[in-house]
């Protein structure tokens, strides 16, 4: 009987050179069931559109919504490595036990990004209301220029807030998902797992945005391959990371 591999709460030290791995093991894994990881994919963009529609709340649900969504495409990939059959039901399967739990990580997801907003957004009103009020002293080309470094700063500033966001949400929903680590506890685990491991997560990073800006070229079409693609990279990440 094959060992069962460890899980690893601490997370493990890997090489940064992991991060290329990742995407064709996400590649590899689409290729095995196309149709189907295309369809959740089309679906999942169908109720994205749909939601959005609705003033005011539509945005508010599907982002709370979509660490469930994640949860359940997390145990497909587990479906695939395990030579069970991936289907499409799949979509949904984080709507069954573990709702509560992902749809917590949802709201605090979207708690965080509101912050990251509001203290970004400060940042640039405050930049941008010194070069107004220096706006006389600079002229025009000054004024422009101020107000050219406060849209970089909060773009910059932006960044620099969101990115331990992004490690905090990166493995939550598969925690939750596989080893029923609460919300809290597995966004810091995530957080703590990422930041051992920056090297990795930023070349992980480097290469999605190279993916995306090829993905959208034609008619944002390449997002049905790396969409999927980047579903199964994050899953192999995961296992790289927190099983032994």
């Amino acid at each position: 009987i094959p060992q069962q591999p460890k899980y690893t709460p601490e997370g493990n030290l890997i090489d940064a050179g992991k991060a290329t791995s990742w995407y064709g093991y996400g590649f590899d894994q689409f290729k095995a069931n196309a149709g189907v990881w295309i369809g959740m994919v089309v679906v999942l963009f169908v109720i994205m559109l749909v939601l959005n529609i609705i003033p005011g709340i539509g945005s508010f649900i599907f982002n709370l919504l979509m660490p469930a969504f994640f949860g359940g495409l997390m145990l497909a990939c587990q479906a695939h490595r395990e030579s069970k059959p991936v289907t499409f039901e799949f979509l949904f399967a984080g709507f069954k036990d573990k709702f509560g739990a992902l749809a917590l990580l949802g709201l605090i997801w979207m708690i965080g990004v509101f912050v990251v907003s509001i203290v970004a957004g400060f940042f640039a009103v405050a930049v941008f209301g010194g070069a107004i009020a220096t706006g006389a002293a600079f002229g025009s080309a000054g004024l422009m220029g101020l107000g050219f470094s406060a849209l970089l700063g909060f773009v910059v500033l932006a960044m620099l807030i969101a990115i331990p966001l992004a490690m905090a949400i990166w493995f939550a929903p598969a925690l939750v998902v596989f080893h029923n680590v609460q919300p809290i506890d597995a966004l810091i685990l995530s957080l703590k797992a990422s930041l051992k491991n920056w090297a990795a997560f930023l070349l992980f990073f480097v290469l999605y945005i190279v993916f995306a800006i090829l993905a959208s070229i034609p008619l944002g079409l390449g997002w049905l391959v790396l969409g999927p693609v980047l579903i199964g990279a994050i899953y192999a990440a995961y296992r790289d990371i927190f099983l032994s």
